[in-house]
């Protein structure tokens, strides 16, 4: 299972060890001992991290993000 960052960032989960939210970001700790840190709260981590495994479900539609766009695509 992976925890989506920003932009196109995933963590393992199993290296996780805790989520410390500390002035406007949050440390995201390892079992490694290594830290990162994102702009997001624990909470918004935990919705992101619920879509995501919606969306990569089996069975789930591909193009799901693209029915609920409306209007052209732009390049």
């Amino acid at each position: 299972m992976f925890l989506p960052l920003e932009e196109d960032g995933l963590v393992d989960l199993g290296r996780v060890v805790a989520l410390v939210r500390e002035g406007n970001e949050t440390a995201i700790i390892l079992r490694d001992g290594s830290v990162m840190a994102t702009g997001f709260t624990p909470m918004t981590l935990a919705r992101r991290f619920e879509r995501f495994q919606e969306a990569t479900r089996p069975g789930a539609p591909l193009d799901r993000p693209l029915k609920k766009r409306k209007g052209p695509i732009r390049s």
